[in-house]
């Protein structure tokens, strides 16, 4: 844990605080034994579930109970749910946030020491608010308000696995009006849930004669009954409107019950009586969820809001002061609608300006969604606009996550967005994170047409947004940013008063892949590294996170496998440890480690790293590299074990998706792709039909021609058409090419593809009689592969290395014989183990959960079993993979195949 860190520093400033707190105990309520003490023997349960309609008192007695679980030094967790938390990864940093304020504040920091915001992934907070908990030598308590706000998505998301991994040591309270999204069924048949009901909640007469006192006849009481029926909100509402009357009779034979009726009966029997002073503030307030003096003098334009809130000792339960808040209240939400209703008919142009003043407040507080929200009440959809693109438009990605701009874009009207080039360019930034990258473009293409219309609409923040959504959507198109795009990203930093460090560190990324792609690996990884150092001083291991993929992939493409793993490494633990449950990042670096692992000729880890990987590209974030890695190592893995067949319909998948979002250099990669297989399988013909018809030549990716390609691509295309022309037994003009190429990379840190291309020249010299050129070169080339671990280099060029490898071996001058040798076995292998291990359908379980690194406390979750259980099951698979580590384990399960 940073010695420095506190829950100020961890969490977004505008998270609300007192969404964790609760309503103030009140000493004038009656204490309901029989509901706490319900309350107390459920506690060993994993659920306790409190279901009925508003005004039954929910919150109220989870109040109390609070208040005595605390006294028992129980540490206890509450947060109110509203709309917003919908959205997973707010949900989820309110929970911790929740459980921070409680008292974990420092397990929490000591497992995520950089803080969280809504851009952390909810899986990766929800793991580590699980195990903060799990590291607890006492019981927890978690409260959550207003369940019925959640819908089903929010549910399955957050409080599913909350519920289904929770340890023995946590108990949740769901306080709710319904439960119609709430999947519970498994754990009540497992005896796990303690529920109490409106019929629990209602009032007993016993608790109606000690609530009201002794001021009323036996004969009112019964009456008082029979109306209310023991509801306690109606009990609350005869109480206040009992308060300095005499006749008791005609006040309770006026009470009407729900709805419209208790509206008027609010408005009648509590609201008419009080005095102006009161009337005026509650029904001003009522535009807020919570408030305090200070905020609703703001809001009114007045200056006696706290000397009225004083005054209203009257009616402490329906405007409640929350806990720890001595001036923050809350309305009863009843008592709220009534008031809000009232405002709404009877001064619309008094509510409308109440809005506009709570926008304007909370904009200058930071609560961007709460601040659109009350412009959108208003009626100002424009004003709206301005809240969002004041509060910095697109900046918010960089600042305060993706979960933030969706929130706020998904607020706004379509006309609005579709008026202002800045929403529209948030749009295209939501639709491109969101994979639909031909809609993003379409939006981008035309706001810069409208650009080019009229000069006028310039200004810095829109120049920022333009150069922001350029960069990234190159970066995710595979179009190399030029130097033009890099110095107006960097000029439109230096423009824009609005710029921080999270901004500058995103400069540094885009920079590092700006050199990457264009093949400038020195410069990418002077710039990664500066990156990397900001990011540190900074705190943000998930920027520092994502400089070590790019630069796993500059040292692949420099022919470094053992730094490449090194950094991969580096994701790796800061995933494990930080980010467990980021499915995007895990997605890119089971990518990345599938493909170094193919290079390697580990094909069994590489096919189980990627699994259904087409699915996966579709369904995640991904960008150019990411999607030219993922499916050039799932075909070529395809080619080998199931043939061309195979292999061209995964292609054709793959291209199905490409050209739907107008991929065009990945589709150019993908194409030139299957061009290598169709050669490697004797289909020559087919393969340059392909050519002719993708327009695929040598010419477009010369590199004095200024046109600009990824190197990735640039390598896949060429290696390609060498390859068909090998194949067409046309080697002088394979020579003539690959020699441009060669030279072209005689000085340059593209390792890879320059050893690549002297292995086919070393092919086509060989085909065309000149024996001694390519031993020469292919012995140099054998020193490189034994040194580097690039198998699949040069086993990929199957069929046509065969007849070389074997001549080489013969040479009397080889130096290299012994690894010729050894590659030509290569060709044979495969082929599973001769020993056949038999696992059982538990042990594939903890064995697969074992291969992606997790712990046997988490491996337990997963599968629901005690830890021992998991120990047991690992025993017997040491045991038979004749092993002593973990390690061993998952290495010797590859080899004999039992990794799916």
């Amino acid at each position: 844990m940073r010695d420095d860190m506190t829950i100020a520093d961890a969490f977004p400033p505008w998270l609300t605080v007192t969404k964790t707190l609760p309503l103030r105990h009140h000493l004038s309520l009656i204490h309901r034994a029989e509901l706490t003490r319900r309350l107390n023997a459920g506690r060993d349960l994993k659920l306790s579930l409190l279901v009925a309609p508003a005004g039954f008192g929910k919150s109220t007695l989870l109040g109390h109970w609070r208040k005595e679980l605390l006294d028992e030094k129980i540490p206890v967790a509450w947060l109110n749910i509203d709309e917003d938390d919908n959205d997973p990864a707010l949900f989820a940093t309110y929970l911790v946030y929740a459980f921070a304020t409680a008292g974990l504040a420092a397990d929490i920091f000591d497992l995520h020491p950089t803080g969280f915001n809504p851009d952390t992934s909810f899986r990766t907070i929800l793991g580590i608010l699980l195990s903060a908990i799990a590291r607890q030598d006492t019981k927890l308590v978690l409260i959550l308000d207003d369940v019925e706000k959640l819908d089903a998505q929010a549910a399955k998301n957050i409080l599913d696995p909350l519920l289904r991994y929770s340890p023995d040591n946590l108990h949740v309270v769901l306080a709710t009006r319904s439960t119609e999204n709430l999947q519970l069924s498994s754990l009540k048949l497992q005896g796990q849930v303690n529920q109490i009901t409106t019929t629990d909640l209602k009032f007993t007469p016993f608790e109606v004669e000690a609530f009201l006192g002794d001021t009323l006849t036996k004969k009112n009481l019964i009456n008082v009954n029979k109306k209310t029926e023991g509801w306690p909100v109606a009990l609350q509402l005869i109480k206040n409107a009992l308060a300095g009357h005499s006749d008791h009779k005609r006040i309770i034979d006026t009470f009407k019950g729900t709805g419209q009726d208790t509206r008027e009966y609010i408005f009648e029997q509590i609201l008419t009586k009080l005095p102006t002073a009161q009337k005026d503030l509650l029904m001003e307030v009522s535009i807020l969820t919570q408030f305090d003096p200070d905020t609703a003098d703001l809001i009114r334009g007045a200056t006696n809001s706290h000397a009225t809130l004083t005054d209203m000792a009257n009616l402490s339960q329906l405007v409640t002061q929350l806990e720890d808040r001595e001036n923050t209240y809350r309305l009863h939400p009843l008592f709220r609608e009534a008031l809000l209703y009232h405002l709404e008919y009877s001064d619309p142009e008094r509510l409308k300006s109440l809005h506009l003043r709570a926008a304007e407040m909370y904009l200058d507080q930071g609560h961007v969604i709460q601040s659109i929200r009350h412009a959108l009440l208003a009626g100002q959809p424009d004003k709206a606009a301005d809240i969002l693109e004041q509060a910095g438009g697109i900046l918010l990605w960089n600042k305060e996550g993706m979960s933030r701009i969706r929130k706020a874009h998904a607020l706004l009207p379509e006309h609005i967005i579709n008026s202002r080039p800045r929403l529209s360019l948030l749009r295209a930034l939501v639709l491109l994170k969101d994979g639909h990258l031909n809609d993003a473009r379409q939006i981008y293409d035309k706001i810069r047409q409208d650009l080019d219309n009229d000069p006028q609409i310039h200004s810095a923040a829109l120049d920022y947004d333009l150069a922001v959504i350029t960069s990234t959507l190159a970066v995710y198109e595979g179009t190399p940013l030029t130097e033009k795009m890099s110095d107006n990203l960097v000029i439109s930093i230096e423009n824009f008063e609005h710029i921080d460090n999270i901004q500058i560190g995103f400069v540094y990324t885009i920079l590092c892949v700006f050199h990457l792609q264009k093949g400038d690996f020195p410069a990418a990884i002077k710039i990664g590294n500066k990156a990397i150092s900001h990011f540190q001083k900074h705190h943000s291991i998930f920027g520092e996170t994502y400089i070590y993929v790019h630069l796993g992939v500059v040292a692949m493409a420099e022919g470094k496998l053992d730094i490449a793993y090194e950094h991969y490494s580096r994701v790796q633990e800061n995933l494990r440890r930080y980010f467990i449950e980021d499915k995007d990042l895990r997605l890119v670096l089971n990518i990345l480690m599938a493909e170094w692992h193919y290079e390697k000729n580990d094909l069994t880890t590489a096919a189980r790293l990627l699994g259904d990987i087409n699915h996966r590209l579709e369904g995640g974030e991904a960008w150019y590299e990411i999607y030219a890695a993922g499916y050039s190592t799932s075909t070529a893995l395809t080619f080998l074990q199931k043939g061309l067949g195979a292999c061209l319909n995964l292609s054709e998948d793959a291209i199905s998706y490409i050209r739907r979002e107008g991929l065009k250099r990945l589709n150019r990669l993908v194409m030139a792709n299957e061009v290598g297989y169709l050669c490697r399988a004797g289909k020559v013909p087919k393969a340059r039909k392909i050519v002719q018809e993708n327009n695929l030549t040598f010419e477009d990716y010369t590199r004095d021609r200024g046109i600009f390609f990824s190197v990735r691509e640039s390598y896949g295309v060429i290696q390609a058409l060498s390859r068909l022309l090998i194949a067409e037994g046309r080697y002088d003009e394979a020579l003539k090419e690959l020699n441009r190429q060669i030279k072209g990379h005689q000085q340059k840190s593209e390792i890879r593809a320059l050893q690549k291309y002297r292995l086919l020249s070393a092919i086509a010299l060989y085909e065309s009689g000149a024996t001694k050129d390519a031993f020469q070169i292919f012995g140099e080339l054998l020193h490189f592969i034994r040194t580097s671990g690039f198998l699949r280099f040069i086993l990929d060029e199957d069929p046509f290395i065969r007849p070389l490898l074997k001549a080489y071996i013969q040479d009397g001058g080889a130096t290299e014989k012994d690894h010729a040798q050894y590659l030509l076995a290569q060709f044979d292998e495969g082929k599973s183990p001769e020993t056949h291990i038999t696992l059982s359908r538990r042990e594939k379980q903890v064995l697969d959960q074992l291969a992606e690194g997790y712990s046997d406390k988490v491996i337990a979750r997963h599968l629901e079993v005690s830890e021992n259980t998991v120990r047991f099951h690992l025993k017997n698979l040491f045991g038979k993979l004749d092993v002593n580590s973990r390690l061993m384990a998952v290495s010797e399960a590859n080899k004999h195949k039992l990794l799916q």
